[in-house]
């Protein structure tokens, strides 16, 4: 796998990195950990990470990259950690002369020329950290620390139910390439005053129905955050004992619309998030624009869920 996503590299003198939008850790380390990795080993190519900034983002650049139609075009793109098409960030990828999905989801529809989808590795992070591994390629401190911050941000420090032996092989490849594990908790896990004010709001919020814990959450409610920030704050609902299924819904920038992100340790969500025009992992996955009907019928669902037996 990797010796062909090198030879297409090779041919190609511009390459575009992309990711999904709304971007979580492992969207950021996999695409800016690969530009790190490309411009290293070919700097006389131009290589662009592509996408909103974001607070992510911020721990690591002080801006994204900026390409024109025509770059693109002329480019390969290589797009992580990213389902479906329709999520990517920055639907220009499709003017890219050829391109190259690294992506752990499960797979539902295949919009890249190339596709290198591994269903059980915890992040895209892992897939490239264990490709580089297996082929014995040295890469930088700085483009470790991406790809070890986006491994343990996706896989919630090793404690998801899809961690496997190549997970940790992924991990001690890249600290022996020089990662910081106390920068990557802070950048991972560590809470401004004003997250910590607004996790409050969210656990002074939670409802339970069943054994499904749930919030809503208002723009009033996580002013000043923005909504990529309210929206990734659904841990705050786990760890609660007895405690099957927990969501949190985040109104959206419209005014109108609902996020979810929907959660168990154990429980497949994903089938739920389908039903929406959703999807992400079995125990992890997403919906946006619900409408607060759509919202209480999800509740619902998700009580049903909880209550089952597995």
């Amino acid at each position: 796998m990797l010796n062909r996503i090198i030879k297409t590299i090779e041919q190609y003198d511009s390459i575009v990195l992309f990711r999904h939008e709304y971007p979580d850790m492992d969207a950021i380390g996999s695409q800016l950990g690969l530009k790190e990795i490309i411009q290293d080993a070919y700097p006389e190519k131009n290589v662009y990470a592509l996408g909103g900034m974001s607070d992510v983002a911020r721990h690591f650049t002080e801006k994204m990259d900026e390409a024109t139609d025509e770059q693109i075009a002329a480019s390969l793109a290589i797009i992580t950690d990213t389902s479906n098409a329709s999520r990517v960030d920055d639907q220009r990828y499709k003017l890219a002369k050829a391109s190259i999905r690294i992506d752990h989801h499960i797979k539902t529809e295949t919009f890249c020329d190339m596709e290198v989808v591994d269903e059980k590795a915890t992040a895209a992070c892992e897939i490239i950290a264990l490709a580089l591994r297996h082929a014995n390629i040295r890469i930088s401190k700085k483009a470790a620390q991406l790809l070890y911050s986006g491994l343990v941000a996706d896989n919630i420090r090793f404690t998801i139910t899809t961690v496997r032996p190549q997970t940790f092989l992924a991990a001690s490849y890249l600290m022996e390439m020089g990662v910081d594990v106390l920068k990557c908790e802070q950048d991972n896990f560590a809470s401004t005053y004003a997250d910590y004010q607004y996790e409050t709001k969210v656990r002074n919020k939670v409802r339970r129905i069943g054994n499904c814990l749930y919030a809503i959450m208002e723009p009033e409610d996580y002013l000043p955050l923005t909504f990529s920030q309210a929206k990734e704050k659904v841990y705050v609902l786990s760890g609660v004992q007895g405690i099957q299924v927990w969501a949190l819904f985040t109104r959206m920038g419209d005014g109108i619309h609902y996020s979810a992100s929907l959660r168990s340790k154990t429980y497949m969500v994903r089938d739920i998030a389908a039903q929406f025009g959703g999807g992400g992992h079995v125990c992890a996955s997403g919906i946006k624009n619900l409408t607060k009907e759509q919202v209480l019928e999800i509740i619902q669902l998700l009580e049903k869920r909880s209550l089952q037996d597995i």
